[in-house]
């Protein structure tokens, strides 16, 4: 596995995300909801679609195992 790499939360939410290596990690169908301090629902990353370490939240490629450290 190369080094981490990061990807964009909004990005993930809003289109179909790929490995550098062209496997499939994640697509919009999967996101969750959750409601914010308002009261508003949002949507999020699907549960258990991430994983976390002492560097922070991140999705792990299931092909050639590239970690992609979600930022905002």
């Amino acid at each position: 596995m190369s080094s981490p790499k990061t990807v964009s939360y909004q990005d993930v939410l809003e289109k179909d995300f790929y490995c550098k290596c062209g496997a499939w990690v994640y697509c919009p169908d999967m996101n969750g909801t959750r409601l914010d301090k308002t009261g508003k629902e949002i949507k999020t990353i699907g549960e258990g679609c991430t994983k976390k370490d002492q560097t922070g939240e991140y999705m792990e490629c299931p092909e050639c195992k590239q970690f992609y450290y979600l930022v905002d």
